[in-house]
């Protein structure tokens, strides 16, 4: 090693001068976390500056060896934003292995940290963290090595002298007393006498901790701001200097580093928060990160009375929620309502604001999974908004809302019966305002109307839907014509309505309605292309559907390539990858679908490449696509090896993202599943079938009926591979979950499909013959009166099968 280090050099954690040494418990610590059951696991260790996180990094990735699985280490984290450590930990699902531990060190913890933590946790990782002492337990035995170590490299005689005794030490503390010993110096002196005896022989660089206790000891004028920061974060003298100088140059903080500046917001004066607020809360860059937060925590402590805090609560509440800070949202929102409850006693005049607060407040407890609180609260806010119209029929809108608002927190919580009737009262409500005031509430009743359109139709209610939908697009039509601004909304909404009639087989009304969105999208786009040839696109990928449901209509091709042709000129590669599976949905050319499916593949390729977690579900979808148009094509090796790819990808899947996008996957395997098993390559689709069954598991709450679909469909897959007991054993399952839903069984279409599945099972496997055979009976009595010939005659099959048992 080069002997003309400099003192920041010799101290560097990464060149190791003095050996790594002691830290055995903390090691232990680190390998039974490492070797814990959990797939995914993350652990912050967190010490004050200069207590050897980075040297005990460094020892246990050392030690790590690949059969424990892939190992991330990232130092400073506290220096990061969200996105930094985001992108790494999107590059552990990108690469594998399944078993992933990322090991996280830092100065400090704090909302930064709580940010973060709950952040990792979507990619469902275990995570925890380890305080670190900041020395060493032999302390007397770590001075003698340093100096040894140090005396070694400068080449002179080692000292042999006890460890000074050092306020609060670190173990560079103690490096640093080690290495003024071997100076000669004395070093039974306080850490600021330490620092200025090293500098006097090294007129070097000043880099990492020696830097920040540089300029500790020297408060140059002008110093770097970032470097200040950090400094004054461990030197408490050094605070008024930052203050200072952000007094004096208020748009430095829009330079400093993200850290510096949440340390800034932190320790500084109210001043320097002030100046920091103003350039902060306008910028959109801080938008999701905890600085905003940190900064609105500490302006409650500004408050003047209870209405103000409450207000300043409330921007809390909102701005934790949005950089990960669920928890904290929540803490915040019940601080609010309690203010606001305090007002309420005051004065009844209050009521709205508490009201609103509670609204917001089952919104943060929703983030949190804290259903029943949810709801709780969620219900006093309609009963309050209730009292309130009582007394003044002027807030009959906010009950409205308030309304509306619930049934999308009874949605997301599987109460599917709850959601309907709120959002149809609401809709009642917002039609007798527009009938009485349509200048102000019409926009309100076309809205809600559409809601309410969509939630007839997933519950079956077609007839409903469609006069819901059609009273919502008769109030655009009007709002546009009475002022043209509405136009894209009427377009929105006439592609939505299109689209809904499509799923409702009513294919003529359907291209009637997506013609017209596709030609006001061609109107604005004219005049503005920046802004609508995208929407533009997508109406014309929505009409080239309703084409193909219209006796294969040529011109759904056509349209179809339109779309592609747009997205290409938009440079939107997720509108293309979108638009290029729409042609292999619709194009019916056996070549033109192979093409699509692999651009549409290599540009998710692309986007996933750059973002694993938003894109690899868009992926899958496109490589599930390709797998089909493999196997139609003969190409039987490649078609394989793409479904494995798509298992892979599923099975890495965090669960945050099957909530997310897991009903699209769900139904873009489907095809592919089923084709795999009418080629006969049933260990595939069985495979298949298996990961689309956990995919419905985890939103059964939400579409029961999908999910028995898929263990119906499972138990078909099982059949297909000679499994037949176990076949039989899970369509039961699916007879038992059908009876568990509580619906009038005998007009439900899918409950007898199970009961013939089963049926059939039993007769393969000369299990309960008679009892299958009532089953059957009742299963063909349904299929009669629903009308559904290829189910009955399945179903009257399998009578003949079981009575000739």
């Amino acid at each position: 090693m080069d002997r003309a280090l400099s003192v920041a050099a010799l101290l560097d954690p990464t060149h190791q001068v003095v050996p790594f040494h002691g830290r055995e418990s903390e090691l232990q610590a680190l390998t039974q976390w490492r070797d814990s059951p959990a797939a995914q696991a993350s652990l912050l260790l967190h010490a004050p500056a200069g207590a050897g996180k980075t040297r005990l990094l460094q020892r246990f990735q050392e030690e790590h060896d690949e059969e424990h699985g892939r190992l991330l280490l990232i130092d400073d984290a506290d220096r990061l934003t969200w996105n930094d450590i985001f992108l790494r930990l999107q590059d552990t699902l990108r690469h594998g292995p399944e078993r992933t531990r990322v090991l996280l060190a830092a100065r400090t913890t704090g909302w930064w940290w709580s940010s973060t933590r709950q952040r990792i946790a979507d990619f469902d990782h275990e995570v925890t963290d380890l305080a670190l002492e900041p020395t060493l337990a032999d302390r007397a035995e770590s001075f003698t090595l340093a100096c040894q170590h140090f005396a070694k490299q400068l080449n002179v005689t080692a000292p042999d002298e006890p460890p000074p005794n050092i306020a609060q030490e670190t173990v560079l503390d103690l490096h640093l007393a080690a290495l003024t010993a071997v100076h000669g110096d004395p070093c039974d002196v306080n850490r600021t006498q330490l620092v200025r005896q090293l500098l006097k022989h090294d007129n070097g660089p000043k880099t990492g901790r020696i830097a920040e206790d540089h300029l500790a000891v020297a408060t140059p004028d002008t110093p770097d701001p970032d470097l200040l920061a950090r400094a004054a974060h461990r030197w408490p003298h050094l605070r008024p200097k930052l203050d200072e100088l952000i007094d004096a140059n208020p748009e430095i903080v829009l330079d400093m580093q993200r850290d510096s500046l949440r340390i800034a917001a932190e320790i500084g004066s109210f001043t320097t928060l002030d100046h920091i607020a103003r350039q902060v809360f306008r910028d959109e860059r801080f938008a999701t990160c905890s600085i905003p937060s940190i900064l609105t925590r500490r302006l409650v402590e500004r408050a003047q009375d209870t209405l103000e805090r409450a207000e300043t609560y409330g921007m809390l509440s909102a701005r934790t929620s949005l950089c990960g800070l669920r928890e904290e949202a929540v803490e915040a929102s019940e601080a609010e309502v309690g203010c606001y409850r305090e007002l309420v006693e005051q004065d009844h005049e209050n009521r709205p604001l508490l009201a609103d607060s509670l609204g917001d407040l089952g919104l943060r407890l929703l983030a949190v999974h804290r259903t029943e609180e949810v709801l709780k609260v969620s219900e006093e806010a309609i009963q309050l908004w209730h009292e309130i119209a009582i007394d003044d029929p002027e807030t009959v809108p906010q009950l409205a809302s308030a309304l509306e608002q619930i049934s999308y927190r009874y949605q997301a919580l599987g109460m599917p019966e709850e959601s309907m009737d709120a959002i149809s009262r609401a809709t009642l409500m917002y039609q007798e305002l527009a009938k009485d005031h349509p200048a102000l509430f019409r926009v309100d009743f076309a809205r809600v109307a559409a809601t309410l359109a969509r939630r007839h139709h997933a519950e079956g209610e077609n007839t409903r839907a469609a006069e819901s939908m059609q009273l919502s697009i008769a109030n655009w039509r009007i709002l546009a014509q009475e002022d043209p601004r509405y136009e894209p909304e009427l377009a929105r909404n006439l592609a939505d309505a299109g689209s809904m009639l499509v799923e409702l087989r009513r294919s003529e009304a359907a291209n009637e309605t997506l013609k017209e969105a596709v030609e006001v999208f061609r109107r604005l786009a004219v005049v503005n292309p920046q802004t609508f040839r995208a929407e533009l696109a997508d109406a014309l990928m929505r009409h080239s559907r309703a084409l193909r449901d219209l006796c294969e209509d040529p011109d759904a091709k056509l349209t179809a390539q339109e779309a592609v042709m747009l997205w290409r000129e938009t440079e939107d590669r997720k509108g293309l990858g979108t638009a290029l599976l729409n042609v292999v949905k619709v194009a019916h050319d056996f070549d033109a679908e192979l093409l699509a499916a692999q651009e549409a593949v290599e540009v998710y390729r692309e986007l996933a490449a750059e973002n694993t977690v938003w894109h690899q579900v868009d992926l899958a979808v496109a490589l599930a696509t390709l797998t089909e148009q493999q196997l139609i094509h003969d190409e039987i090796d490649l078609a394989l090896t793409t479904a494995a790819e798509v298992f892979d990808i599923v099975r890495r899947l965090p669960s945050q993202l099957v909530d997310f996008f897991g009903t699209k996957l769900a139904i873009a395997m489907q095809p592919m599943t089923s084709t795999l098993s009418e080629m006969e390559y049933h260990a595939h689709a069985l495979e298949a079938s298996e990961l689309m069954v956990g995919i419905w598991r985890a939103h059964k709450d939400k579409a029961p009926a999908s999910y028995i679909s898929a263990v119906q469909h499972h138990a078909c897959k099982l059949r297909g591979a000679e499994r037949r007991v176990e076949a039989r054993n899970t369509a039961h399952t699916a007879v038992v979950l059908w009876h568990m839903m509580g619906k009038d069984l005998d007009r439900e279409v899918g409950y007898a499909d199970a009961l013939t599945i089963y049926a059939r099972l039993c007769a393969e496997t000369k299990f309960q013959l008679q009892k299958a055979l009532r089953l059957t009976h009742r299963a063909v009595e349904i299929m009669r009166a629903a009308d559904e010939p290829v189910k009955l005659e399945f179903a009257l099959e399998t009578v003949e099968a079981l009575s000739s048992s």
